[in-house]
């Protein structure tokens, strides 16, 4: 029987297993009784933690929705592509500032003029109630022209710095107003007074050049400031120099007047400050050569607080033992440079270093120092320099090179690229030239500079025609080291341009160049016109002037849309 049982199994083995497996589900299917399991106090906290955790986790999200709606996204503000605007019977100054004003993250621009149209004949009344003669600082919009304020200011102004950091214990940045004979005045970005320097405080004295910022030196924590005056009865016999340290926060002074001896040849836009690579701070400036004066020195004579007190900056403590070397013991003055007679002084930032470079100009020459051991790198000859040379990048080293315009006969002029790291041409060209032509210009693209400067290319039409040339047309041109053998010419006209400048309006978005055009101050009172217009767009409508030196393998197209479709950077 066994044996039968086996030998079906044998024969039909899945017939035996669905047997198997029938009898397994109805034992399966029978009822089983099983014990209630009671909930513990543990099981029950769980749930409502559960519960808690998802209920918050909805009224969070019902938070975040509802503000999403209520609160506005920040609005961009939108820039307009060009605009002017247009103001009668004024004269104006011969200088543009471009600085953020109303923090729309889009630079606005400052200038100043005189208006013969105001109701009091050129004259405005002060808070005392005196009247004078004043001029009006105008900020506009950088995105649509449109007026952000007006403020009155003195007549004979001389420099206006901006972007100075919590200037009066403000946390956000604003204005220095340098007129003549000793106004120094500071505004917030709104265009309000913080502060105006007492001018009992310098009766008898005459400002001179910019301000120069320092580090904080009262303990205020507010930057501090370093007026360079001379005696208002000296004339052009200038020997005595007069520092004054003023606070940044109040205006007030910070010791007493400094008085330093001089030569004669002192050039007022010339201050700077210096950092030597150990640290230590010096003032340098133009009389003749270029001589220096340490700050701590400054401060010292000022303060009569010595470099041992415990709660003096630490930055006033730092010496060079280089540069004190060659410091002059009896007058305290080190010199620079001596070589001949300086005409401008510029710092060249090096990454990694304090020092730096110091570019020295003269009439005849261009040199460039290192700024510690103040050697000479290289220097490039001139016929009679025309400004003051101009930063930016020809090659791809990360070397400043320069730009610098060379009056080499009446009318002409060479405007050359020099190499930063040797001094030798990289690109040169003669153009015609005018007088009181404006400056050259530069903004950094992403690989390079581009380079903008004013002048005519001489042609057999125009060559004959050099006396009246100087008082008629002048165009604006455009270089890209990528294609030296073309000139964009974006701007002709016989308008008189007082001052031109170009920048980033927006960080990293669109260039664009600002045109100051009418009558300087002086002249008889005119049409005076602010024009801004975006880079791409003039390079769009502008013409390809072809070099005789060299050949370009692009057609005039292919050019201007190559320049089209440059991306700029800070």
């Amino acid at each position: 029987m066994t044996a039968n049982k086996d030998l079906q199994t044998e024969i039909h083995p899945l017939k035996n297993e669905e047997t198997e497996s029938q009898h397994a589900n109805e034992a399966s299917d029978k009822p089983k009784v099983t014990k209630p399991k009671k909930l513990t106090k543990f099981g029950q906290l769980s749930k409502w933690r559960t519960a808690a955790f998802f209920l918050v986790l909805f009224l969070c999200l019902v938070v975040v929705f509802a503000f999403s709606f209520i609160i506005p996204c920040p609005v961009r503000p939108s820039s307009k592509r060009e605009w002017t605007r247009t103001f009668e019977n004024a004269a104006t100054y011969p200088f543009l500032t471009l600085w953020d004003a109303n923090k729309d993250k889009v630079a606005d621009v400052m200038f100043a003029f005189k208006d013969s149209n105001n109701t009091n004949n050129g004259t405005c009344v002060s808070e005392e109630g005196l009247s004078f003669p004043c001029a009006y600082l105008t900020v506009l919009s950088g995105t649509n022209g449109s007026l952000l304020w007006k403020q009155t200011v003195v007549e004979d102004i001389q420099h206006i710095q901006c972007g100075v950091e919590n200037l009066g214990n403000r946390k956000s940045s604003g204005c220095l107003v340098i007129g003549i004979p000793h106004y120094v005045m500071a505004i917030n970005s709104s265009g309000k007074t913080l502060w105006i320097l007492n001018t009992s405080l310098a009766t008898d004295l005459l400002v001179i050049g910019p301000a120069l910022i320092l580090p904080d030196l009262d303990g205020d924590e507010v930057d501090d400031l370093l007026l360079i005056f001379i005696p208002s009865d000296q004339g052009n016999a200038i020997n005595e120099l007069i520092f004054m340290l003023v606070s940044g926060k109040s205006g007030d002074p910070i010791g007493q007047r400094v008085y330093q001896n001089s030569a004669k040849g002192l050039v007022p836009s010339s201050p700077l400050m210096h950092i030597t690579n150990t640290g230590a701070y010096y003032i340098l400036f133009i009389q003749g050569t270029v001589q220096g004066v340490a700050l701590k020195d400054i401060y010292t004579r000022a303060t009569g607080i010595t470099l041992s007190e415990p709660k003096l900056n630490s930055i006033l403590k730092q010496s060079d033992p280089e540069w004190e070397k060659k410091t002059n013991i009896t007058s305290g003055i080190i010199e620079v440079y001596n070589s001949q007679p300086v005409k401008y002084l510029q710092q060249v930032h090096v990454a990694g270093k304090n020092a730096g470079k110091l570019l020295i100009s003269t009439d005849y020459a261009v040199e460039l120092l290192d700024g510690q051991s103040l050697q000479s790198y290289w220097c490039h000859n001139l016929s009679q320099i025309q400004g003051m040379p101009l930063p930016g990048y020809y090659n791809k080293d990360d070397v400043f090179d320069f730009l610098i315009e060379d009056l080499i006969e009446k009318n002409m002029k060479k405007v050359t690229v020099v190499d930063g790291k040797s001094g030798k041409i990289l690109w040169e060209e003669e153009l015609i030239t005018r007088e009181n032509c404006p400056k050259p210009s530069s903004v950094n693209t992403e690989s390079s500079s581009i380079f903008l400067f004013w002048g005519e290319l001489p042609t057999q039409n125009n060559v004959s025609l050099l006396e009246s040339f100087s008082e008629k047309s002048h165009n604006l041109y455009m270089l890209h080291p990528l294609h030296p053998n073309i000139i964009l010419e974006l701007k002709n006209g016989t308008e008189n341009v007082v001052a031109f400048t170009t920048t980033l309006f927006e960080h990293s978005r669109h260039a664009g160049c600002v045109l100051l055009l009418g009558q300087p101050k002086g002249s008889q009172p005119g049409r005076l016109t602010i024009i801004k217009q975006k880079l791409k767009d003039i390079i769009y409508l502008s013409r390809v002037r072809r070099l005789k030196k060299g050949h370009d393998d692009f057609d005039d197209v292919e050019i201007i849309n190559y320049f089209h479709r440059m991306r700029y950077s800070s």
